[in-house]
């Protein structure tokens, strides 16, 4: 049994329409789904419904806190489904996470504290990255674009995994949850303390979500793009670069990349999409090493 989410579709102001299917199904019955819903494709996940019994679409309307930040531009939200078959929970299975956009993961997270099981398909040979384009084809060109868009994919994984690539963790930041109780001020909503080992200058509790192993390459080296800024401790160096990886999980201003051997962090600060027909391919990320008495290295990354 496979569950898959063919659609996300975010409503203005408030809400989030969610569709899906089920596929390989090999029993009869009813069968119960689960809506799960993060800031991260990593977790840690909020169940916001259960028990909905042969149904296929779902609402999640946001409140007020949650709608201003995870419908914004810049920032993202991530849904997952649990399907339940008759036969009950041990055979239950996830559907690949999917965020706002429509994109989905290529492999299937491991598990993390507090969630089930979920297994990776077991298979022979490389798992190939899954696709976001889950809707029937309806014509030759449809076709041939979504496995033009499949074999791109597939080649900038390999490339990536085997050949010029390097490991990193991405530390999704936080941008709704608990308001972080030592340096964010509610009556001025600003921070307060710059050096917060609570929040890490997000403001959240936390500041960042369950890291993620992803991965990259540095594209562009920092030999020429060493920037000296000044800061309240005086002139600091500021080495930039230029950091490519596939398209999911999406990556926005404010998180951060972790080189995972050498504990390098780099803070993005843009993103720039490569695109076929305007499905996203991969993006090309720049990025501002930190300094090694910047607070989010106290992060725990996962290395």
């Amino acid at each position: 049994m496979r569950v898959l989410i063919t659609k996300v579709t975010p409503w203005h102001p408030a809400l989030v329409r969610l569709q899906w299917e089920l596929e390989e199904v090999g029993e009869s019955g009813d069968f119960t789904f689960e809506v799960e819903r993060s800031g991260s494709p990593a977790g840690p996940w909020t169940t916001i419904v259960e028990d909905l019994v042969d149904t296929y679409t779902y609402d999640d309307t946001l409140n007020d806190a949650e709608a201003a930040n995870t419908l914004s531009l810049i920032r993202d939200i991530y849904y997952r489904i649990r399907a339940i078959p008759p036969s009950g929970e041990p055979n239950a299975a996830y559907s690949p996470v999917m965020n706002l956009d429509g994109l989905t993961e290529h492999v299937m997270m491991p598990t993390e504290p507090g969630n089930p099981e979920r297994p990776v398909p077991a298979a022979t040979f490389e798992q190939p990255p899954l696709t976001n384009l889950y809707a029937r084809p309806t014509s030759s060109e449809d076709t041939r674009r979504r496995l033009l868009k499949r074999a791109l994919m597939r080649n900038m994984y390999l490339l990536l995994k085997r050949l010029n690539g390097v490991e990193f963790t991405l530390l999704k930041r936080r941008h709704f949850g608990t308001r972080c109780t030592v340096c964010y001020d509610t009556l001025t909503r600003t921070i307060m303390v710059s050096h917060c080992d609570t929040c890490y200058g997000t403001s959240w509790v936390g500041g960042y979500y369950t890291p993620i192993p992803i991965y990259a390459r540095i594209v562009r080296g920092s030999n020429s793009n060493v920037q000296t800024g000044l800061t309240q401790h005086g002139k600091d160096d500021v080495d930039v670069v230029q950091i490519q990886t596939l398209d999911f999980p999406k990556i926005d201003e404010g998180d951060i990349m972790v080189a995972k051997y050498q504990n390098r962090r780099f803070l993005v600060k843009q993103r720039y999409n490569t695109s076929l027909k305007n499905i996203m391919v991969h993006q090309t990320l720049t990025a501002s090493e930190l300094s090694r008495v910047a607070p989010e290295y106290g992060i725990d990354a996962g290395l």
